[in-house]
C-alpha cells in the first residue's frame, strides 16, 4: 500500500464499520481484564454474593476508578469470580470470539495464574483451559492468538521464577512469553532480573509494563536489566530525551492503550496522551485496548480515538497495523504472510469506505 495513498480519512459518518472491519492485531491484552461484560456478570450472580449488582448497568458503574490503586483493587474483586479452572476455558473462548467479530487476527494475550491462589486454583489448571479456550476459538472463528504469562510484580522474584517453572512445559504449546504487570510504582523491576535470564535462556519471549505509573528510570529497568524486547504502555519515556533515541534507534516496539491510560488517571486527557507525539517521532508505537471490560472500550475504539480525537490518518493506522504485526512474537516468515494478507483486507475496506 502506498504511504500517501488515502491520507485524509473521508469516511462520511462510517468510521466505526471502518475500523471494525479493518484487519487488527492486539499485543497488550490482559485476559482477566478483558471477559465480556455478560460472561462477566454471570459469573457475579453465580456467586450470589454482590446483591446490588442485578444488570449490566449495575456492572458498568462498579468498574469506575478514582485512580490507578482503586483500579487495581476493582481488579482483584473482579478476580475472585473466577472459582474454578474450567472458567478459563470459557473465558478465553469468550474473549477470542469477541475480537473475532473485530476482524481482529492475531492476539498476544496477557493471563495472571498467581492472582488465583485463593481459590486454589493450579497454574497448570488454569494454563490448560485457556490454552483449550484459544484453540477452540481458533477452530470456531480463524482466530490466532498466544499466552503471556504475567509474573506480577507484587508476588516477589521467587515467585516469579516458581511461575516460570511451572509455565515452561506449555512454551512453544500456547504460551510464547512472560510478561510484569502489576503495582510498578511499588515494586521495581530490579529485582526480576535473573528471572528474565532465566526466562530468555528456556526460550520464552520478553515484555514488561513499565513507564506506566512510574517514570522513565523504570523503562531503563526493563531494557537494560531485564532485557526486555517489547515494552507496556511507556507513556512517561519521553521525561528522558536519551531514552526517546534509544527506543527509537533500537526500534523497541510500545504496547500503548489509550483509553487505559486516561481511565487509571496516569495521563489527565487525551490532548496529554503521547501516543501522536511518540509516532511522529518515530517510535515503534503499537495499538492496544489493555483492559477493554474494565475500561469499557474495544481495540477498535481504540483505533476511533486516533482518528477522531488524534488526528491519525488512514495510512498512519495501516502502519499501525504493521507494526503490530512487525513487533509481534510470531516467527518472521509468519510476519510475511500476515502482512500480506492484512494489505489485500486492508485495501478491499479502504475501498469500500474511504
Amino acid at each position: 500500500m502506498n504511504d500517501s495513498e488515502y491520507a485524509t480519512p473521508n469516511l462520511s459518518g462510517r468510521l466505526e464499520e471502518f475500523t471494525r472491519e479493518i484487519p487488527k492485531v492486539e499485543l497488550h491484552l490482559h485476559l482477566e481484564g478483558a471477559i465480556p461484560l455478560p460472561t462477566l456478570l454471570t459469573l457475579v450472580q453465580r456467586a450470589g454474593r454482590e446483591q446490588s449488582i442485578r444488570t449490566l448497568d449495575d456492572l458498568r458503574r462498579k468498574l469506575t476508578y478514582t485512580d490507578f490503586a482503586h483500579f487495581i483493587d476493582v481488579y482483584g474483586w473482579k478476580n475472585t469470580f473466577l472459582a474454578e479452572e474450567k472458567d478459563f476455558a470459557e473465558i478465553g473462548y469468550q474473549v477470542l470470539r469477541d475480537l473475532s467479530r473485530q476482524n481482529v487476527k492475531y492476539v498476544e494475550a496477557f493471563y495472571a495464574p498467581g492472582d488465583f491462589r485463593r481459590q486454589a486454583l493450579s497454574v497448570q489448571g488454569i494454563t490448560e483451559n485457556l490454552i483449550e479456550g484459544k484453540e477452540r476459538a481458533f477452530r470456531d472463528f480463524g482466530i490466532r492468538s498466544e499466552l503471556i504469562v504475567d509474573l506480577v510484580r507484587d508476588h516477589g522474584p521467587d515467585t516469579g521464577m516458581r511461575r516460570v517453572e511451572e509455565v515452561t512445559p506449555y512454551l512453544g504449546q500456547g504460551v510464547v512469553g512472560i510478561g510484569l504487570g502489576g503495582s510498578e510504582q511499588e515494586f521495581p523491576a530490579d529485582p526480576y532480573a535473573s528471572v528474565y535470564t532465566e526466562a530468555r535462556k528456556r526460550g520464552f519471549r520478553l515484555t514488561a509494563h513499565a513507564g506506566e505509573v512510574a517514570g522513565a528510570d523504570s523503562v531503563w529497568t526493563v531494557i537494560e536489566k531485564l532485557g526486555v524486547e517489547r515494552i507496556g504502555h511507556g507513556i512517561r519515556a519521553e521525561e528522558d530525551p536519551e531514552l526517546m533515541s534509544v527506543l527509537e534507534r533500537r526500534r523497541i516496539p510500545l504496547e500503548m492503550c489509550i483509553t487505559s491510560n486516561l481511565m487509571t488517571g496516569v495521563c489527565q486527557s487525551i490532548d496529554a496522551h503521547p501516543v501522536k507525539r511518540y509516532f511522529q517521532h518515530g517510535l515503534m508505537v503499537t495499538v492496544n485496548s489493555d483492559d477493554p471490560t474494565m475500561f469499557g472500550t474495544s481495540i477498535s475504539q481504540e483505533y476511533r480515538i486516533l482518528v477522531q480525537k488524534l488526528g491519525f490518518t488512514v495510512s498512519e493506522l495501516w502502519q499501525l497495523n504493521l507494526n503490530g504485526i512487525d513487533a509481534s512474537f510470531m516467527p518472521d516468515e509468519e510476519k510475511e504472510l500476515m502482512k500480506s494478507e492484512f494489505e489485500k483486507q486492508w485495501q478491499r475496506v479502504v475501498s469500500k469506505y474511504c
